[in-house]
């Protein structure tokens, strides 16, 4: 499920979902590459003990060399005993950093299985992705599919802020600035012809955010998050470029 909501109510909002705001005060880091080692100092930056299991002997000296008040072990971050020997289940939260996939799909299973709270697993095989909640897998993140959503956000039409890839490319979440001239604007939303598999999810005017309705007008410059399925992309760009007499 994906929804827009305004800051303040964010935490209410998530309780329909008995999903609560609880702080990270721990955090496992499994995986000492360049990624691993950016996020543990971030950590430290903010007040989170942490930890980082990685594999390599010389990694782990270069880490301990580097990071304050980061504890660097040397194993496996798929190991049971290790896992154990750590307390995993006083972590609040895993993040497997390898790789390797399977390794890091093993140890977020198994951590989770041990009563770690929350593990959050790196992925970039788009082919594994729609099998992550069938298995257990609670979040991913992919430097993929972060790289193509940073290209995106340059290749589509009209002024684009940002463009989210969603569900393995299967749909884009997009936040655009509604120009003067294209046919998003002055337009009630019922009447504009928008493509079936796109919609306006949000419009933010000035400092307000406005959950749309039929009636609602976008004017110039308010900044329209719109969420489409790839298919109805090319149309969305069109509604969103300046027109030609506009030059």
């Amino acid at each position: 499920i994906y929804f827009i909501s305004e800051e303040d109510k964010l935490l209410d909002t998530l309780s329909l979902f008995n999903k609560f705001d609880q702080p990270v005060n721990r955090a496992l880091i499994i995986g000492g590459g360049r990624i691993g080692f950016r996020l543990a100092s971030l950590l430290e930056e903010n007040s989170i003990h942490c930890k980082i299991i990685e594999q390599k002997a010389d990694r782990c000296a270069y880490l301990a060399d580097r990071l304050n008040k980061t504890i660097v072990l040397h194993g496996d971050g798929s190991d049971q005993g290790l896992l154990a020997e750590e307390n995993i289940q006083d972590m609040d939260i895993v993040i497997t950093l390898t790789k390797d996939e399977e390794t890091n799909i093993l140890a977020s299973l198994l951590a989770k299985r041990m009563g770690a709270r929350k593990s959050i697993t790196r992925i970039s095989k788009f082919s594994y992705f729609p099998l992550m909640d069938a298995i257990g897998i609670e979040q991913v993140a992919s430097p993929r599919l972060s790289a193509i959503n940073t290209i995106l956000q340059h290749i589509r039409k009209g002024k684009v802020l940002s463009a989210i890839s969603i569900k393995g490319e299967q749909a884009e979440l997009i936040e655009a600035v509604a120009l003067e001239t294209s046919d998003i604007v002055s337009t009630p939303l019922r009447n504009l012809s928008f493509p079936k598999g796109a919609m306006v999810a949000g419009i933010i005017h000035k400092e307000n955010i406005i959950i749309p309705t039929g009636d609602s007008v976008i004017q110039p410059d308010d900044r329209v998050i719109i969420i489409s399925r790839r298919e109805a992309i090319p149309k969305i760009e069109k509604i969103l470029a300046v027109k030609l007499e506009y030059f």
